[in-house]
């Protein structure tokens, strides 16, 4: 609507606005929009102008005051030429507050009897300043994003160590009070490992395991977790089911689920009524959710809807940021809804937050691409039983970090296996093309110069029969899927020496 000064506006001006369908052309013309009186001072203008010139304008103003100094001269010559009677004038003027952006403002007459001598148009930023908005808090996400996973890397690298080798002393013999002791270390490695989850999912470089599944199969399995997360004063509901999956990493959307029941229920403070309802979204329905940035094709949604607190509109564009909360000091992170939403995009889905009526409750919605589920289960591939790893096998292990490249070496020997390091790929090439044939190569992902999928293919190349274990605590990037259909085996950092042995043996037992 229109701002004036005060109620008291010219006689005429005020019938204007009143007259039958010329105010409302004025409010919803997309141009930023000002009246001037006789002395060429703004008298009123809309809300475009008000987000246009932000606070360079305000009723009383004369035009000058919003432009630059070196604009405002040339400015104030024209206004006063326009209100004078002069024919309508279009300068180059750029705005205090944007003053590396020039605008092309519009001076025009106005009929006599309508209570203004002139008005001032500019272009409508408001959809420029919205998109600016949102690619900036995207950058922000972004490089924090990189942060995270540069981050992570390096934890994963000094976590992996640390459980590797509180394995292998737990498999020594120790006092009962050292036995404790070492429990203990390993129980708090395995926290830091799930943080380093959260930080990677957030991300969007976490490692998946992506199946086809039903959420409501996955959702019933999680009820009894759920019964108790919550506490007896919350009731909890579970409805809907459909025919279409989803393709994604249960573990990771357990971890969504979690994290959204357990901000409902701080939102009702431990009382109230916590709806999860899932139903098939068939394409013909997308158009109609009105959210745009969604594919028209078939997707499942799982719907959380809790009757607490709703989100104040001033910060529900925050919520998916990283270390953003509500809560109190030391009782979050602010990384539960920024993994989540990490989660969800990296699976290929969306998530979005509405509040209720009244502005109690809170329903995040998030969407999935929906696949055919298989008709049966016939069509996969029988499992092997994968059996212990066969000793006294020549192991070529490349991993750049010195402690972790120490532990695992010493596992394998304790193995029997006849382990040679390499600290990167061109060492270990060098290495292939001068020693005898090796049964199997274990190698990181991550290494400067050449990468482990690199070598993993060059290897392939110069020994065919040899198994090969990659490791990576990033996410399967499309040229790590490429090397796993070569039959490759991937193991997502950190993990322990028990599994780095089933893989070696599956790599064995299985040949490309």
């Amino acid at each position: 609507m229109f701002q004036p000064v005060d109620s008291a506006w010219p006689a005429p001006y005020a019938e204007g606005i009143s007259s039958p369908g010329f105010g409302p052309l004025l409010v919803n013309i997309p141009m930023a929009l000002a009246l001037l009186d006789s002395s060429g001072r703004m008298f009123a203008g809309n809300e475009a102008m008000a987000a246009t010139a932000g606070t360079a304008w305000r009723p009383g103003l004369m035009p000058q005051q919003m432009a630059v100094p070196d604009d405002a001269p040339v400015l104030a010559l024209a206004v006063s030429e326009v209100v004078a009677g002069g024919a309508a004038r279009t300068l180059r003027v750029a705005l205090v507050n944007r003053p590396d952006e020039p605008q092309d403002l519009r001076l025009l007459p106005f009929p006599p009897g309508l209570g203004a001598a002139a008005m001032l148009a500019l272009p409508d930023l408001r959809e420029q300043l919205r998109l600016e908005t949102q690619v900036k808090a995207a950058a922000r996400m972004q490089a924090v994003g990189q942060l995270a996973g540069g981050i992570a890397h390096d934890f994963n690298n000094l976590l992996t160590a640390v459980l590797a080798l509180t394995d292998q002393l737990l498999e020594q013999e120790q006092r009962e009070a050292d036995r404790d002791a070492i429990k203990e270390i390993r129980i708090n490695g395995e926290r830091g490992a799930k943080l380093v989850g959260q930080l990677l999912a957030f991300s969007r470089q976490q490692p998946q395991q992506r199946n086809l599944l039903f959420f409501s199969e996955l959702l019933q399995g999680l009820r009894p977790l759920l019964v108790q997360l919550l506490g007896p004063a919350v009731d909890l509901v579970i409805t809907g089911s459909g025919r279409l999956a989803v393709k994604a990493d249960p573990g990771q959307l357990e971890q969504v689920i979690l994290n959204l029941a357990i901000n409902a229920r701080d939102a009702m403070s431990g009382k109230g009524r916590l709806l999860i309802s899932v139903a098939d979204v068939p394409a013909a329905r997308i158009e109609a959710l009105g959210h745009a940035i969604i594919p028209i094709s078939d997707h499942v949604v799982l719907e959380i809807t809790d009757t607490g607190v709703g989100i104040p509109p001033d910060i529900v564009g925050k919520i998916f940021e990283p270390f953003f909360t509500t809560k109190p000091q030391g009782q979050g992170t602010g990384l539960g809804l920024a993994t989540v939403y990490g989660i969800v995009k990296q699976t290929g889905g969306y998530i979005f937050a509405k509040t209720g009526p009244g502005g109690r409750g809170t329903t995040f919605s998030v969407y999935l691409p929906g696949h055919e589920m298989a008709k049966t289960s016939a069509e996969a591939p029988p499992e092997v039983a994968v059996q212990p790893m066969p000793t006294g096998k020549r192991v070529l292990l490349v991993e750049d970090e010195p402690s972790v490249r120490t532990v695992f070496a010493r596992g394998l020997q304790r193995q029997g296996c006849f382990v040679t390091t390499a600290e990167d790929a061109v060492a270990a090439l060098a290495i292939l093309r001068q020693s005898e044939p090796f049964d199997v190569l274990v190698s990181d992902v991550m290494m400067p110069g050449i990468d482990g999928v690199e070598l993993a293919i060059e290897a392939a190349r110069l020994a065919p029969k040899m198994g090969i274990v990659l490791m990576s605590g990033y996410a399967e990037l499309p040229r790590h899927k490429a090397a796993g259909e070569l039959g490759f085996r991937f193991l997502a950092k950190p993990f322990t020496l028990a599994e780095l042995f089933e893989a070696i043996a599956a790599s064995l037992q299985s040949p490309r």
